[in-house]
Formats: C-alpha cells, sequence, structure tokens
C-alpha cells in the first residue's frame, strides 16, 4: 500500500494539468527598482503573463496534496530503508513553494513581486525534483532483489526522463514557448506511467533484501558501463 501511495503522489507531484475558476489577482504594478537594479519589460512580462497569470491557476492534480500521499508512504517505508528521511525535507518544501506560488499575487505587489515569482518558481521545480530522486531512488534501494533488478532500472530511466522534460518545460513556460513545451510534457507523461508502471509492480519486493544505498547503487551502475 505504501509503494502504491508514493506512486500517486508522484503522479500529483509530477504531472500539472491547470484550469481557472475566474479567481483573478489584484492588478499588477511591477514597474520600478528592485534595489539598486531595474528589472526588464522582457522579466516583468515572462514573470508575471507566462509564470502567473492574471487569475488563480489551480492544478487538478494538487502538488501538496501529492506531497501528502508521499509523506505518508514514505513514514511506512522508512523501516525498510532508512534513507527515505533524505527526502522528507523536500516533501514539505515542495508543498509550501506550491502553495506560495500561486498565493504570490495576493501576497506581494511591486516590483519585488517579480523577485518573488522567480524565486518560488525555480525553487518549486528545484525541490520537487530533489523530492523525486530521493524517493523513487530509496524506493529501487528498497526492492533490490536480484530478480527486480532490471525493472529498477527501467524506472529509474523512465523517472530520469521526466526530469530532463521538466527542466526544458520549466525554461520554455517561463519564455512562453507554450507549444513547444506541450511536447515536452506528452513525452514526460508517457516517461511518468512508465516508471509508476514499474514502481507499482515493485511493490512485493520491499522488504526482501538489505536496503541498497542511493552511493553504492550509483557506484554499482558506473561499475557496469
Amino acid at each position: 500500500m505504501a509503494v502504491i501511495l508514493i506512486a500517486i503522489g508522484l503522479l500529483f507531484t509530477g504531472i500539472d494539468i491547470y484550469g481557472t475558476f475566474g479567481f483573478y489577482y489584484p492588478e499588477f504594478h511591477v514597474a520600478g527598482r528592485v534595489g539598486s537594479h531595474e528589472l526588464s519589460e522582457s522579466i516583468q512580462e515572462y514573470t508575471v503573463e507566462n509564470i502567473l497569470g492574471n487569475q488563480v491557476q489551480v492544478d487538478y492534480l494538487l502538488d501538496a496534496v501529492g506531497c501528502i500521499f508521499i509523506l505518508i508512504g514514505v513514514c511506512m517505508l522508512i523501516k525498510h530503508n532508512k534513507q527515505f528521511i533524505l527526502s522528507m525535507p523536500f516533501v514539505f518544501l515542495t508543498a509550501a513553494a506550491s502553495v506560495l506560488l500561486r498565493l504570490s499575487g495576493f501576497l506581494v505587489q511591486g516590483p519585488e513581486m517579480v523577485v518573488w515569482i522567480l524565486v518560488l518558481y525555480f525553487l518549486l521545480a528545484f525541490f520537487e525534483l530533489l523530492m523525486e530522486y530521493f524517493v523513487v531512488y530509496c524506493a529501487a534501494g528498497a526492492t533490490d532483489v536480484l530478480v527486480n533488478r532490471a525493472s529498477n532500472t527501467r524506472m529509474l530511466f523512465g523517472w530520469w526522463v521526466t526530469a530532463f522534460c521538466r527542466v526544458f518545460m520549466v525554461f520554455l513556460t517561463f519564455v512562453g514557448h507554450f507549444g513547444v513545451a506541450k511536447w515536452y510534457e506528452a513525452v514526460q507523461v508517457l516517461a511518468a506511467v512508465f516508471y509508476l508502471y514499474h514502481l507499482i509492480r515493485a511493490r512485493k519486493y520491499v522488504g526482501q533484501s538489505e536496503p541498497l544505498k542511493i552511493g553504492k547503487r550509483r557506484k554499482r551502475d558506473k561499475n557496469r558501463e
């Protein structure tokens, strides 16, 4: 059950489907200087229009809800792999950043708002990827039975594909290339289904072997190359 909860949580955090419900932010006034620096109009436009928009965008697969599922699953699996603890700070940071980013249009005004949104936007992507990295690698470490190692390798490969797609999507969304970002999103969704399938299949092997630490796995993978 713990692995299924984690898989559901990773689905929520890994795939974003946004909708609007008619809740508008206050009119933004972002022109001006931040300290001694004048923010360019392009940065203001990219940040306010491409990242935030004029309406509150709600993710149907809420990252914060996904983080709750992941946290519950991780707490259930810690006894099988202590390194799951490494993911916990990033679970909380991801949840907090995802909520604060969407509320930032109500919390901050002026040119400082641009900096606030930029920092939260890129931190959210950073925290989310680190959280998933530790969760997925620790899940692989907790199911490192010989018969499941090839499946774990495929699972990790699938996750890395989603990670690279999301890095490109973050920058493409920032500069407003939404059409190109959709292609990366399609690949990411397929890769997410692929690696989550292997993750769920691995649940029957939890606790059947000594947990493999992340560093040892990476060293083992490197020796195979």
